[in-house]
């Protein structure tokens, strides 16, 4: 017995030492983002392998012949990380918990010194250290934006950064009040976040692949300090004022861990954050967000939100045609009432190490009722018309859009080998009713007048589905490079109707010649094969495609069909490449189709407006466009100053351009569309910062830059010619800001902004407008309970031809006192508009036009309000 025992247990020895294990696991930074090219060992006995995290920030040991072993991991400027494990001897797939390595510091004569940094400069990220950017008690994640060198928010709550607008917020990588980016920003407080990272998305299958093609979307990712996950938080305000102006917004966050609830309610008619800029608006939202890890495997997040809105905008419109010598005045007045219903949602499910699932749905329905009155006086020099005439436009409408985006990934046991596949589906339809009436007085050359009236009911309906999907296969072929191969397919099917009457006498009589049923497809197939070298210092992706896209449409009430099919090589290529952790440089190159819209391609006549009449091309043939894009982004630690700038260059095939024709010794015009070549575009932006004295004072320059080569075609005595108009726009600003605790916290700017448009033709001449702008916006702090706030702006508008255009001052002022435990509660009283100048104006340049626009906005009004501030974290 003794000697089977024995022999039993030589077996089991034996076993165990032929025994082999796979072990495999993440290496990531603190705040959860993969460290690409880290490098991890693992020692058993007197064995040792290495292997490199792959673009996920994966790893995998295969063959390991012991159960016990020590792992390590090290990344250049991070600490290293050392660990023994010992795991039973039962489980074959080892799977390491995620590595974290956080900063390195430095030690000197064993006191260690930890630099707080304010900025981190990763491959597609900027990631900013809250701590670094400090706030007033009570202050919400906007007011931290505010401080970030390179980023803007305005005051309906819309973030700029280089250039580009912030288009979703995330909370610890979940999406946070899906595309609501304004009430994401206002929800959270500003002294439970970690750190705010701006960046550079190119959707899940590039995150998992590493392989980054076509345009980014700028998303702010926000970081929760880990004690803060777990408690609760909420604010409430109520506020009246004069002009029977009222404010009323509740705010409450719950987090228990994973989970998440989020709550966010306002109503007000102060076109305060969300209310909308121009015109005066009644607003009422409120919204819902929840987010849950149940388990490793089962993750879900969405939320849904309501908004209902009632706008009146009145304004003056002053539009040059110079190729007509066309000048128009334009006075409107425009209301608006309207209701939206929006969700989405995301859920992931990780089945096992190696396939991951995530489905998200979304949807939204809208309804709304508009009223237009406007009056125009149109001058047509080249003949000496002149005409008066006034609208009135009655209209409603219903849409519809739902869809859903599926995303799934496998890899396979050898490293690097992974296939995924995108889908999505959208559907959207909608209806809409119009009432337009037009009467004209014309005024010859030599003085004759005479009248022409319209009555117009027209009712539209669209229905659109389009469906995509990518699948995508890479083949690793040595330890730092790979290879994708990948399909990509779209399909959009559109339906139109139209259905038009004339009002003639009380009577309704049907227009076919305006009335038409039509219905187009546009799809497109690409292959793409891509090769990726990944380096520690520095990526790269070379690759190149071809793109052939088919647009198809069938006038079904009048029998007539048009195909067009083009074919694109596109190449695909980016770099980015690391000098150190405070210094990036990222070049990329994509290329992209755009179809034409309905109503460019719809071969009908839209008279409403009888001066200028439009008309689809249905030969239209879909848009090329070839982007380059160029980043450089630096850190200095050590001074604490940053640079971002950016580059753009973009050149568009078959670019869809108008075509415009005058009627012979008439000021009418005809309109219609076409392709051509020639459009290019050239923007360029930059931001520097420079703090002194521990941040106390921060100058900060920054400006940019763009060029725009328009083309149009216009049509004149039986000629049509071909103009180009050059818009160059060129801005550059300088700010300095003072924050002392306790004190003081105010910032300074001046800006000044030059835009000037050259025109080919000899009839059309150049135009030129000067605009400078001061600001200054700041709170003072008394005896720390009492705060007077402040914020004034001067613009000087100079070359505007336009006589209603004016050089407003805006000035708002409030005083606020704390007061509960905690500074819980707070009194304020604001002055807003005090000088009563309040008007918003922009000037837009396309084709051979100029157009300058102004609006009214929310004038003079005085507002006492109440808030309570709730908060318990630890629970």
């Amino acid at each position: 017995m003794k000697k089977f025992c024995f022999l039993l247990f030589i077996i089991f020895q034996i076993s165990l030492a032929n025994a082999q294990y796979l072990v495999k696991g993440v290496v990531q930074d603190s705040s959860g983002l993969p460290l690409t090219g880290a490098i991890v060992r693992l020692k058993f006995q007197a064995d040792s392998i290495a292997a490199i995290a792959d673009t996920d920030g994966s790893y995998v040991f295969r063959n390991v012949k012991s159960n016990q072993f020590t792992l390590s991991a090290s990344f250049i400027s991070f600490q290293s990380f050392i660990k023994t494990y010992n795991f039973s001897p039962d489980v074959k797939e080892i799977i390491i918990p995620a590595i974290k390595l956080g900063e390195a510091s430095n030690n000197l004569n064993a006191v260690v010194i930890t630099a707080v940094t304010p900025v981190k400069i990763k491959e597609d990220t900027l990631e900013f250290n809250a701590k670094s950017f400090a706030v007033r008690e009570g202050s919400s994640v906007d007011a931290v934006l505010k401080k970030l060198p390179g980023v803007a928010v305005d005051k309906d709550g819309n973030v700029t950064t280089q250039g580009k607008p912030i288009t979703k917020v995330r909370v610890n990588g979940k999406d946070f009040f899906g595309a609501d980016v304004a009430t994401a920003i206002q929800n959270l407080p500003a002294d439970i976040v970690k750190n705010l990272q701006v960046i550079d998305d190119y959707g899940d299958q590039a995150k998992l692949t590493g392989i980054k093609t076509g345009e980014s979307e700028k998303i702010l990712n926000i970081n929760i300090d880990e004690d803060k996950k777990r408690g609760y938080f909420a604010r409430g305000t109520g506020g009246m004022g004069n002009q029977e102006r009222y404010l009323a917004s509740m705010r409450a966050n719950f987090f228990r861990g994973e989970q998440q609830i989020s709550v966010n309610g306002t109503m007000n008619n102060t076109n305060l954050r969300g209310g909308g800029g121009d015109g005066t608006t009644d607003s009422k939202h409120i919204g819902v967000n929840y987010r849950n890890k149940f388990n490793e495997k089962v993750s879900v997040d969405g939320g849904y939100s309501f908004r209902n809105r009632d706008n009146n905008t009145f304004g003056s419109e002053y539009t040059q045609n110079f190729g007509f010598g066309r000048f128009e005045d334009r006075l409107s007045d425009n209301s608006n009432r309207s209701n939206g219903h929006n969700f989405w949602g995301n859920f992931e499910y990780t089945l096992d190490t190696l396939n991951y699932i995530k489905i998200s749905p979304y949807g939204s329905f809208d309804n709304s009722a508009n009223t237009s009155l406007g009056t125009s006086f149109i001058n047509q020099t080249n003949i000496k018309e002149i005409t008066e005439r006034s609208s009135r436009s009655f209209g409603n409408s219903l849409s519809g859009n739902i869809g859903t985006n599926i995303f799934l990934n496998h890899k396979f046991l050898k490293k690097g080998r992974n296939i995924s596949l995108f889908a999505a589906v959208n559907y959207n339809a909608g209806e809409g009713s119009r009432d337009v009436q037009n009467d004209y007085i014309i005024t010859d050359s030599i003085g004759r007048d005479s009248t022409r009236n319209q009555y117009q009911l027209i009712d539209n309906s669209n229905e659109n589905i389009r469906t995509s999907s990518n699948l995508s296969y890479m083949e690793p072929i040595g330890k730092q490079s790979f290879v994708e191969l990948s399909y990509n397919w779209s399909r959009s099917n559109t339906k139109t109707n139209r259905y038009t009457e004339d009002v003639e006498n009380d009577l309704a009589i049907p227009n076919p010649n305006l009335s038409n049923d039509f219905e187009y497809q546009f799809t497109t197939n690409r292959l793409s094969l891509n090769y990726r070298y990944l380096h520690q210092k520095y990526n790269y992706t070379l690759g190149f495609g071809a793109q052939q896209a088919q647009l198809e449409g069938q006038n079904i009430n009048k029998g007539l069909r048009t195909d067009n099919k083009t074919i694109n090589l596109v190449p695909t290529a980016r770099f980015v490449y690391r000098f150190n952790k405070q210094k990036s440089l990222s070049v990329n190159y994509n290329g992209r189709n755009n179809q034409p819209g309905f109503n460019q391609l719809q071969p009908l006549t839209d008279n409403s407006n009888l001066q200028n009449t439009v008309t689809g091309n249905p030969n239209l043939k879909p848009e090329f466009v070839h982007g380059l894009n160029m980043e450089y982004n630096q850190s200095d630690w050590k001074s604490g100053h940053t640079l971002y700038t950016n580059l753009e260059f973009s050149r568009t095939q078959n670019k869809i351009v108008t075509t415009k024709v005058q009627v012979d010794n008439t000021s009418n015009q005809l309109t219609s569309y076409t392709n051509t070549d020639g459009f290019y575009s050239l923007r360029g932006n930059y931001a520097y910062s420079k703090p002194f004295s521990e941040r106390k004072y921060t100058i900060t320059w920054d400006g940019g830059a763009s060029f725009n080569n328009n083309i149009a075609f216009i049509g004149r005595d039986g000629v049509i010619s071909r103009n180009i108009a050059q818009n160059l726009v060129i801005n550059q600003g300088l700010e300095f800001g003072i924050d002392l605790k306790d004190i003081v916290d105010l910032e300074f700017r001046t800006s000044y902004s030059v835009n000037s448009t050259r025109f080919s033709q000899e009839s059309s001449t150049d135009r030129k407008t000067n605009t400078v702008e001061f600001q200054l916006e700041g709170e003072n702090y008394f005896f720390k309970d009492l705060t007077l706030g402040y914020e004034v702006s001067k613009r000087i508008n100079s070359g505007f031809s336009n006589s209603a255009i004016k050089n407003p001052t805006i000035a708002n002022v409030f005083i606020e006192y704390r007061f509960l435990k905690g500074n819980a509660g707070t009194f304020r009283i604001q002055g807003f508009d005090l000088l009563n100048q309040n008007t918003g104006f922009v000037r837009d340049v396309y084709d051979n036009i100029i157009v300058d626009r102004q609006t009214n906005r929310l004038g003079r009004y005085f507002l006492m309000s109440f808030g309570l501030r709730l908060r318990k974290f630890g629970v």
